[in-house]
């Protein structure tokens, strides 16, 4: 039997050549990897990673011009890190090309869809950083064989993603052409979080102009809900919600020179209520909207609070007490004079409103304060028409004004209202009767303080010829 030093001294003196091993290009786990990134299409951080160290190691390999000290690990963890901290690596052209090019021969497939995260993530057509990503990224997809089936090589030819100059440009473009905006990402490969990052909110902002474009030039239904069903995903809430005064400006600056039809109306005015909620209750939420597409949302709900008083009075109290005062008060909201409107039920009244508001999925119809010390049945409209405040009663009740500055004008927007507090020391006064003589004394009043002037035939109903 041949001895371990014998066997030694055989292998020395054998010229045979040993074969290494013929390996796979890629590890089977990276394809795994790869797999789950696609299904998920997303990268999830690592547990038990430093960032904060790791990005410090890559300051220090930057300030050094040297990332030999760098794990290859750390290579194929950094892609996520480029946009953190501050200052930002990916503001670093030099140490970019530096990473880049290290990257480049490490050929980690792991590492270049890190890498796609980050880009679509912190997409910024202006950003020189994402430039130099963006060529780097269209190199290795080029490298990668069609035989592969790896999904963004045919996505970046479909839309040009990699192409920073193009790539919003060419998302918008084929939204702009489905019915299903949020369909197109997916088949894009911008979903989970890239769904909302800054490639999918550039070419989101860009559609956003061309809606608003297209609505003011040839109305339609179908361009409001395309943009709606974009904008706010799969949820009420906003998809997008850092850009709500884009989204809230496109939708209602058409209309500066006339409203839509209700339809139109109806679809953009639920949509920002939900999405941005009630600019008369929240106004922050309204920050970054510009003066004219608010003016126009409060006429909008102006109107609709008219109407929704209306909706309740009409079943709690006689319908010909409001005829009058229905075209009275709709003629100052419709000539846009009417900058803020709230209602106040009594119990009867807040009933029927809940029950409308389940029937009709209004989401207005849930808005109102609650009346105590009056009559179940009895309602209040409230109106801001320049600097005065209106209290106008259902059933019998007077029609009362406070000019700005009395400490007993009603606030607007509060939940509840005790009845004395809308009836206490106001200015002007007047009973509804008869039901055509009261409009021109109260016309003059609000003329006289404000300088509004409206014509008889702009309040009076018209009479039924018979």
């Amino acid at each position: 039997m041949m001895s371990l030093s014998q066997r030694v001294e055989e292998l020395k003196g054998n010229r045979t050549i040993v074969r290494a091993p013929r390996l796979p290009a890629r590890a089977r786990i990276e394809k795994i990897y790869e797999q789950l990134c696609d299904r998920y299409a997303q990268v999830s951080p690592l547990d038990g990673v430093d960032y904060v160290a790791l990005i410090e190691r890559l300051r220090l390999a930057a300030h050094a011009n040297d990332l030999s000290s760098l794990s290859l690990r750390d290579m194929r963890l950094s892609g996520s890190c480029l946009f953190d901290g501050d200052p930002r690596l990916a503001d670093n052209a030099k140490f970019l090309d530096l990473y880049l090019g290290a990257l480049r021969s490490i050929k980690s497939r792991i590492s270049i869809r890190r890498l796609i995260n980050t880009y679509c993530v912190h997409f910024d057509e202006r950003h020189p950083g994402i430039h130099q990503i963006g060529a780097f990224l269209r190199e290795m997809i080029a490298t990668i064989p069609a035989s592969e089936g790896w999904p963004w090589v045919e996505r970046h030819r479909q839309y040009g993603l990699f192409s920073p100059l193009q790539a919003s440009a060419r998302l918008c473009e084929a939204t702009m052409d489905s019915q299903d905006p949020r369909k197109e990402l997916e088949l894009a490969g911008l979903t989970g979080p890239l769904s909302s990052g800054g490639l999918a909110s550039s070419a989101f902002l860009r559609a956003l102009a061309i809606t608003e474009r297209r609505l003011a030039s040839n109305p339609s239904l179908q361009e409001v809900a395309r943009i709606i069903r974009w904008a706010k995903g799969d949820s009420s809430s906003l998809h997008y919600s850092a850009h709500r005064g884009a989204i809230a400006n496109a939708l209602l600056t058409p209309w500066e020179g006339g409203d839509p039809e209700p339809s139109i109306k109806e679809a953009i005015q639920s949509f920002l209520i939900e999405g941005l909620s009630d600019p008369r209750i929240d106004r922050g939420a309204w920050l970054g909207v510009n003066q004219a597409a608010r003016d126009i949302i409060i006429r909008w709900l102006a109107q609709a609070t008219l109407e929704q008083f209306l909706k309740v009075v009409d079943r709690v109290a006689e319908r010909h007490q409001w005829d009058f005062r229905r075209s009275f008060w709709s003629a100052y909201i419709e000539r846009g004079y009417v900058a803020n409107a709230w209602v106040a039920f009594g119990s009867n009244g807040a009933h029927v409103a809940r029950k409308i508001s389940e029937t009709t999925a209004d989401p207005l119809m849930k808005r109102f304060a609650t009346l105590a010390g009056a009559g179940p049945d009895q309602a209040v409209l409230l109106l801001s028409i320049g600097e005065l405040i209106v209290a106008d009663w259902s059933h019998n009740g007077r029609l009362r004004i406070w000019k700005r500055g009395n400490g007993a004008a009603p606030q607007f927007n509060a939940p509840s209202y005790i009845a004395v507090e809308l009836r206490k020391d106001s200015d002007f006064d007047i009973v509804h009767n008869p039901p055509d003589g009261w409009q021109g004394k109260a016309e003059g009043y609000i003329r006289r303080h404000t300088g509004i002037r409206l014509a008889e035939h702009e309040y009076l109903p018209r009479r039924r010829t018979r």
